[in-house]
């Protein structure tokens, strides 16, 4: 139970084939607002001691504390052998989260923020595994960023996945819903297509252990008003490979 002024947060992950808890010490969980991309203020304890947003799981367990008026909440979460999972309206009495270790085509949502200039690069907290293979980016835009322009890449290609995306309009741009050899408005990076002129769609895989892990994103051209919503990373888990 926590005291007064917060509510306690803990639930642990669990294989739906086995039935039983899975040891997790590296997986990722990002703590977002009820129905939006905004990440909510969370606590290690009930003294209001600030915690990391994402924030990492320990034996498969994530454990934190909100303020006590915040009743529900999302969560995007990315486990140590590569399963993402999206759960909307999560409440303090949930206390599992099922995962099926079978599933390959995955889906890793990832909110993103605009505050209003152009920003450095934003590191997300969530990191390419090796058994990641990705296959496509989708961007949907919750609250407009006027005259926002987004890159989305790692720490080595910060365009690897998409160039100049507009942020401008709620829903997702149509330039990402196009391949990139039938639109010469595509915005695809060098991870998902290459060539010049017409461009061929390809698929991404990390290079190496050290390099390119690190998801992250940047808006470009300032922005009159601060801006929100998801990026999208479509990908299949290699199970020959390991995370």
């Amino acid at each position: 139970m926590a005291a007064t002024g917060y509510t306690e947060w803990y639930f642990q992950l669990f294989n739906t084939v086995t039935r039983s808890a899975i040891d997790d010490d590296t997986g990722i969980v990002n703590v977002l607002t009820e129905n939006s991309p905004v990440e909510l203020t969370i606590y290690s304890d009930d003294r209001g001691t600030s915690a990391s947003n994402p924030l990492t799981f320990t034996n498969g367990v994530a454990r934190f504390f909100t303020a006590d008026t915040v009743t529900a909440c999302d969560l995007s979460i990315l486990t140590e052998k590569s399963h993402a999972v999206f759960i909307e309206s999560f409440a303090p009495s949930m206390h599992r989260v099922d995962i099926d270790p079978d599933k390959i085509q995955q889906k890793l949502c990832i909110p993103y923020l605009i505050v209003g200039a152009s920003e450095a690069v934003v590191d997300t907290g969530f990191d390419i595994a090796a058994n990641m293979m990705i296959k496509d980016i989708e961007v949907d835009v919750f609250a407009v960023g006027t005259g926002a322009v987004l890159l989305v890449g790692t720490s080595t290609v910060t365009s690897g996945f998409c160039i100049g995306v507009a942020a401008s309009t709620t829903g997702i741009p149509a330039t990402l819903l196009e391949e990139a050899n039938v639109s010469s408005s595509a915005v695809f990076g060098q991870y998902l297509a290459n060539g010049t002129g017409t461009f061929v769609r390809k698929k991404h895989i990390r290079a190496n252990a050290t390099s390119g892990a690190n998801i992250i994103y940047s808006n470009t051209t300032s922005s009159s008003t601060a801006g929100s919503g998801y990026i999208y990373l479509l990908f299949d888990r290699i199970p020959s490979r390991t995370a």
